[in-house]
């Protein structure tokens, strides 16, 4: 019993002293330690501040000072995490140490990555030309039907701006401004490496993994004449090796119309007309001389209308996609369907989009992969007529849509007879205008390796566009309907040879591309137009069934392009960088002796801060300076018009009608390219280990030979020929800075993209040297598009009657800025003559913004991420066609806006005073704005599910966002959005709208 007891004892001792010595071990171990160190950089041994020092897996962290030394309080068995800008992060366990040293290695994958240079990629540190580039994330940020939305106020140097607010209206793109004045100023479009310059709103915005922007001549020259005005590059995205990643991207929204539109009431009206017949504005006495019994009748009723308000509507836009990608290392794939749909925010006026992309490459043999990348494409549009937007800003607010009994009127005010209804093309069966479209875009590709560092590629890239287009216009307004169905067809194909080299020996690096280039275009149209087509409800579907044809036609157009290329890219110690670029082009469109140009560019840049004079130059993390020179063509003018054309005329062969042939068109075989030249200097900069980094560009380009229609004496029996006359010229400059504000060790980010460039655009010379256009509008000096008229100085007041009398007006007329006269040889003096005539019609301003440019501000913060795109256009003029009181628009027949106008009791200097009688004298110049504005383009906030809520539901990621786009617009001219690529705004252009969505994205 007691040996028992004994053992039992010792079993209990023991048990105690170990329990004693394993909890004081992990007290030991638990213990915390203070740790220090010096951070700094392997390759230099320099110290780095800013490092980020974290323990594994919690928030406990501080940052490096600038003396690149650290201290941290931690358990002596931590894992501390090392991570900085430009550096690769490394980690390390405490291990009771107190003392602990880093050593950084840089991580040039930043600069090592890749850009698409066209026929190629190169490293971005290697780039010699002037590039901008946008990823996918930035694409993805502005919900948009057209990635041009998406990329506005991101590039620099690429003005974008939208044609109109209608849903799949195009933007009108220019990089670096217009060179040319009657040839084609828009970019080269390459996807996949398909050259098209066809409509670019059939690629889905979430299909594409890259764009980057050719701007210089040293980078464009390899697509020869095709990139006279710019290339961009568009690369979709493509399967990577490994498990499948199937993937949902939506979104649903409404939008706003972005106005600030004051139409008069109906009191307002009725005041402005009796103020239009010299009456005081509570003076009714006279109301049933020029207006209707109704509308007296609903004055007094208190009747109103707001027509605006009755046409428009809350639009809504909504995309849906379904994407799978993935692999093995023989094959990769990526499969995407997608369906976009946007309502716009008038009746009849919609555009869908159904659009399905494939993208396989496959490994045949160790040495030969061939693939596919190819979109098809259905689109649908619906495109409302201007007639609702500008009856509704003109239409009396004194009647009613409909009558007593609620049936649509047609014409609901008898004073204006031929005035319609602004709801009439809203009725069922009154009008359609229905695009439909389908399209098939791809590049059959095999690529053959040859040797070590050679390679064959083979590129087909067929593109076939069929639309049809079909109008109808109802009998609703009393006359006969009328029908048009216009089929058109075209295909182009692009059949490419390109050989590449690609070696480095030594401290040489080497890559060469050859290409041997073939491109054709085949177009195709039929239209017929008809009227009286029995059954209404047949829309323009049934157009044999009409009792009149119109007009019938077809067309056939054909081009052709034949291409040889050549590149060399050399770097000798990844410091000093040299292109050479040679491109041949042979074009169809020009005839004989002319067909053929020469195209030659060379840039050169030199890495400065691999030299070993900066390597005590902490701050420079990267520095290189770059210049080129290069020439580029422009042929896009319209095939055969070298070989002039002919008119079909009408005659009487003896007492017979009969038709017969003459010229219309002279013929010039003459014809050759436009030829722009450009210079380019930049400077590449990388800062506190790239943290900061941008670049600057400085560009001068010159564009002689222009394509332009010279008119000649009219008894030629011609008004004109094409000849090569005139020359241009824009020279600018642009800035990119890219910032990692703050990158805390709690895990809130803050980063910042910015962009601002200037381009000056001028006409150098016209027909006769330096002389002025006037007829034209084209001006020495002057940007290509510019606004040409009298500048107001006001209104005339009743203090300035004699002032008014002597220059024959009154007061209440618009008063005129005398800017020019004539001295006694009758030689224009650019001074004030106290006379306001003709002469004193003066530049007013342009469509070109003096500047522009776009910041993106991204924050996050715990899967919380936030970020919004400023967007400013600064210095250009736009013309106001709401301020049209030309014609019989101010003179008290029609609504308006109730503008602040002049009267004898309100003595105003803006708008004239209406008069039955007579449209004001200069009615034009009041036209006349400030279009600058600043938008907040995108605002975006999302929150991603962490990881543990999503479980075992399969989920690999869940982000929810809401984003708000076009929705904040700063700006002097307030009546509606002042974005216009035609300079003008108004009832002919349909308004834009804020977009409110909110959206998915979501991995498996």
């Amino acid at each position: 019993m007691l040996k028992i007891l004994l053992k039992n004892l010792l079993s209990q001792r023991r048990l105690l002293i170990l329990y004693v010595l394993v909890f004081s071990g992990l007290k030991v171990y638990a213990q915390q330690i203070t740790v220090k160190g010096k951070i700094t950089s392997a390759s230099d041994k320099t110290e780095i501040p800013g490092v980020n020092v974290v323990v594994k897996n919690s928030t406990t962290g501080t940052s490096s000072d600038a003396q690149g030394d650290y201290e941290l309080h931690v358990s002596s068995g931590a894992i501390l995490v090392f991570s900085g800008i430009g550096y690769v992060t490394q980690e390390t366990v405490v291990g009771g140490r107190t003392t602990i040293d880093i050593s950084l290695v840089s991580d040039t994958k930043q600069l090592d990555e890749l850009v698409v240079v066209g026929y190629g990629t190169q490293k971005k540190r290697d780039l010699t030309g002037a590039i901008s580039s946008i990823s996918a994330k930035d694409l993805a940020e502005t919900p948009a039907a057209n990635f041009l939305a998406n990329a506005q106020g991101r590039l620099a140097g690429v003005d974008i701006v939208k044609t109109s607010g209608a849903p799949g209206s195009d933007f009108t793109i220019r990089i670096r401004g217009n060179r040319s004045i009657n040839a084609s100023n828009n970019p080269l479009y390459v996807v996949d490496g398909i050259p098209t310059d066809v409509n670019i709103n059939d690629f889905n915005p979430n299909d594409i993994e890259s764009m980057e922007v050719l701007k210089d001549a040293s980078s464009v020259a390899i697509y020869g004449s095709r990139g006279a005005n710019g290339v961009i590059i568009i690369t979709t995205k493509k399967g990577k090796e490994g498990k499948a990643v199937i993937s949902y991207d939506g979104y649903y929204g409404v939008k706003k119309a972005k106005k600030d539109i004051n139409l008069m009431t109906g009191i307002d009206f009725a005041k402005y007309i009796r103020a239009s017949r010299g009456l005081a504005a509570d003076d009714a006495s006279q109301d049933a001389s020029f207006l209707s019994g109704i509308e007296i009748e609903n004055l007094a009723k208190g009747v109103s209308t707001d027509w605006l308000d009755l046409i428009l509507r809350d639009g809504v836009q909504q995309s849906h996609q379904l994407s799978a990608s993935g692999g093995n290392k023989n094959t990769t794939y990526y499969l995407s369907g997608s369906y976009f749909n946007e309502k716009g925010i008038q009746q009849k006026s919609d555009y869908k989009r159904y659009s399905f992309r494939t993208n396989i490459e496959t490994k045949l043999t160790e040495r030969l992969k061939v693939g596919l990348s190819a979109t098809v494409t259905n689109d649908l549009q619906n495109t409302m007529s201007n007639a609702p937007y500008t009856n509704a800003l003109s239409f009396s607010p004194l009647v009613l849509p409909n009558d007593a009994n609620g049936k649509f009127v047609a014409y609901p005010n008898p004073r204006e007879g031929n005035a319609t209804n602004p709801l009439l093309e809203y009725q069922p069966n009154q009008y359609v205008n229905e695009r439909k479209k389908y399209r098939v875009f791809a590049n059959i590709y095999g690529e053959y390796k040859i040797a070590e560092g050679l390679r064959y590629r083979l590129n087909y890239g067929p593109d076939l566009n069929t639309s049809r287009i079909g109008n109808y216009n109802g009998t609703l307004a009393g006359s006969t309907n009328n029908a048009a169905v216009d089929n058109q067809q075209n295909f182009a194909y692009t059949l490419e040879n390109i050989l590449n080299f690609d070696r480095k020996f030594d401290k040489h690096a080497l890559n060469v591309t050859g290409l041997l280039s073939t491109q054709k275009n085949r177009y195709e149209s039929s239209l017929i137009s008809v009227r009286d087509i029995p059954i209404e409800t047949s829309s323009f579907y049934d157009v044999g069934s009409a009792v009149e044809i119109l007009d019938k036609r077809s067309s056939l157009t054909q081009w052709g392009l034949l291409s040889y290329m050549g590149r060399v890219n050399y770097g000798f110690k990844d410091r000093y960088l040299l292109t050479l670029t040679g491109r041949a082009d042979g074009s169809s469109r020009l005839s004989a002796g002319n067909k053929w140009a020469f195209f030659p560019s060379v840039s050169a840049g030199w890495v400065i801060s691999e030299e070993s004079f900066l390597s005590k130059a902490k701050a420079i993390s990267f520095l290189k300076i770059r210049a080129g020179y290069g020439q580029v063509g422009n042929t896009s003018i319209q095939p055969y018009q070298t070989l002039g054309g002919l008119n079909r005329s009408s005659y009487a062969f003896g007492s017979e009608p009969a038709f017969g042939y003459a010229l219309n068109v002279i013929p010039n075989p003459d014809l050759r390219w436009e030829i722009s030249k450009t210079i380019n200097v930049g400077v590449d900069l990388g800062f506190l280990n790239d943290r900061i980094s941008g670049s600057l560009e400085l560009y001068d380009t010159k564009t002689s030979d222009l394509l332009l229609s010279r008119l000649i004496p009219i008894t030629s029996g011609y008004s004109s020929i094409l000849q090569n006359i005139g020359s241009t010229r824009n020279k600018g400059w642009e800035l990119t800075l890219n910032g990692s504000i703050i990158n805390s060790s709690t895990g809130f980010k803050w980063d910042v993209t910015a962009n601002v460039f200037s381009n000056k655009e001028e006409i150098v010379e016209l027909f006769n040297g330096r002389d002025d256009d006037v007829g034209n509008q084209w001006f020495i000096g002057q940007p290509i598009s510019v606004f040409y008229s009298f500048k107001q100085a006001g209104i005339w007041q009743s203090s300035e009657l004699t002032k008014a009398t002597e220059a024959g007006q009154r007061p209440g007329d618009v008063k005129i800025e005398d800017v020019n006269g004539r001295d006694a040889k009758g030689i224009l003096t650019k001074s004030p003559d106290g006379k306001i005539n003709a002469d004193d019609r003066t530049i007013l301003g342009s469509t070109v913004p003096k500047w522009s440019g776009g910041i993106t501000n991204r924050f996050s913060f715990k899967g919380v991420d936030f970020s919004f795109l400023v967007f400013a256009r600064q210095g250009q003029m736009l013309r106001s066609d709401f301020h049209n009181l030309g014609g019989n628009q101010w003179q008290g027949r029609y609504n308006s806006i109730n503008f602040d106008y002049w009267t004898p009791t309100n003595e105003t200097n803006e708008i004239p005073r209406p008069y039955a009688a007579s449209a004001p004298l200069y009615a034009d110049a009041v036209r006349y704005f400030d279009g600058s504005f600043v938008k907040i383009r995108n605002i975006t906030l999302g929150y991603n599910l962490p990881k543990s809520l999503l479980g075992k539901t399969g989920i690999s990621s869940l982000r929810i966002y809401g984003t708000a786009d076009n929705a904040f617009i700063f700006s002097k001219y307030k009546l509606v959005d002042p974005e216009s690529s035609n300079g003008i705004v108004g009832g002919s252009t349909p308004m834009s709208a804020a977009t409110y969505v909110l959206g998915i994205n979501l991995k498996f």
